[in-house]
């Protein structure tokens, strides 16, 4: 808005000058008339008619004659005429009404012709702002961008089991399922039957077929409830693949077992409770009366804070491969689904052994805390390039706690090294 008033100023003074000037300028304007022009006319005659006379085409009396003819007629041409002068002066009155003229129209002009939302602030932001659909496909390009980048780096180091599960996940938000199935099988090559590999490639598999779960899917499902019963993403798949093939009886009781590792404070409930419900529907069985939570949604009061304290040490064999100046992170995640950080405390190598108690004040995220997951995980890292992504050969130790089992004082031994 600055810039556009600058140059409309400049403009503005620019053709004031140009109309002004010629005005204000004292100068003499003479005029001559027809005078020189008649006067050498007549000169061109008389030279005829003498050349006639010498030539003797005209006689005494004839050259006379036409000498006082032209004589007379120059006169009369002269008789009257005189040079005027006349002063530019008479016109600089109107530079002054010229002077505030020329703006008020130009100003007037511009109210009709012109956008006023130019000396808008806010009209102005929104209209340099790109349109929603513009930012979207730029936040997009971003992801893709990032995604491709992980991929390069998976190339390079194709021995990061972390790195292909995060490269299955980005996939998943790019909508690339299969891609995503592909980058879980890498996975799957590097750590064999793990629960949590198992679920996330029968999801991506899933995804990738459509959204069925028949098939591999549910046979990678059944070898992850096979490892680990209690996993809350294996009885979720497992209930949607037994209501896929109209078998809601099992569906139902998967569901039920799933309800067991919620509260009712908790989001994933209400969710389960209206998954068992849809399944009774279908079975003619009256609906599951869900349990009322024990703090009002929308309220202040919010339930207890869960903690788990522990105990790091670090085993002998690893001594010698850690630095005192290492970062030391210790963090909890979700035993199964998102990989985020519950809570995370970070010091250093040289801190060791070390008693840390991680709770929900050390969240990441207000929805993402101790409290909110049943089962996690708590694992101790050293890194010593100090970044939050895992590294192979960096050591680590890493325990499970479920429900009301972290009250205790529990430890950690790192005693294994990141492949």
């Amino acid at each position: 808005m600055i810039q556009f008033g600058i140059f409309a100023a400049l403009l503005l003074l620019v053709a004031l000058c140009l109309i002004l000037i010629p005005l204000l300028l004292t100068r003499e304007l003479e005029f001559k008339g027809d005078d020189q022009a008649n006067i050498e006319l007549a000169k061109k005659k008389l030279k005829e008619v003498e050349d006639d006379f010498a030539a003797g085409i005209l006689n005494q009396q004839q050259f006379d004659q036409a000498k006082r003819e032209l004589e007379v007629g120059l006169y009369l041409d002269l008789d009257g005429k005189q040079s005027a002068k006349v002063s530019a002066k008479s016109g600089r009155w109107l530079a002054i009404p010229l002077l505030f003229a020329v703006p008020l129209v130009s100003f007037s002009l511009y109210t009709v012709l012109g956008d006023l939302r130019v000396f808008d602030k806010d009209a102005l932001n929104a209209l340099s702002a790109p349109p929603p659909e513009a930012s979207h496909a730029a936040k997009l390009e971003d992801i893709k961008a990032m995604v491709d980048k992980l991929a390069a780096k998976m190339d390079k180091e194709p021995n990061d089991v972390e790195g292909w599960m995060m490269l299955s996940r980005s996939y998943k938000v790019l909508e690339r399922y299969q891609d995503a199935a592909n980058a879980m099988r890498k996975a799957y090559a590097l750590v064999g039957d793990q629960p949590d590999v198992l679920l996330q490639m029968a999801d991506a598999l899933a995804m990738a077929n459509g959204g069925t779960l028949k098939g591999e899917p549910t046979a990678l499902v059944e070898k992850a409830l096979v490892l680990e019963p209690g996993n809350q993403m294996g009885l979720w798949l497992m209930g949607m693949a037994y209501a896929e093939n109209d078998q809601f009886q099992k569906a139902v009781d998967s569901w039920q077992e799933l309800l067991k590792g919620y509260s009712p404070e908790q989001n994933g409930y209400q969710e389960v409770v209206k998954l068992i419900n849809q399944a009774n529907a279908r079975l003619g069985k009256p609906p599951v009366q869900a349990e009322a939570p024990s703090v009002v949604p929308g309220s202040d009061v919010k339930p207890a804070s869960r903690s788990v304290s522990v105990k790091v040490t670090l085993d002998d064999s690893f001594k010698d491969k850690v630095n005192p100046e290492d970062t030391l992170f210790i963090y909890a995640q979700a035993a199964t689904g998102p990989k985020a950080p519950l809570a995370i405390v970070k010091h250093q190598a040289k801190d060791l052994p070390i008693e840390v108690t991680l709770d929900d004040s050390q969240a990441m995220m207000p929805n993402m805390t101790i409290s909110s997951v049943d089962h996690i995980k708590i694992t101790a890292r050293i890194s010593a390039a100090g970044g939050a992504t895992p590294q192979s050969g960096e050591p680590y130790g890493m325990i499970e706690v479920k429900g009301d089992a972290g009250t205790d004082l529990k430890t950690i031994v790192i005693n294994n090294s990141i492949r």
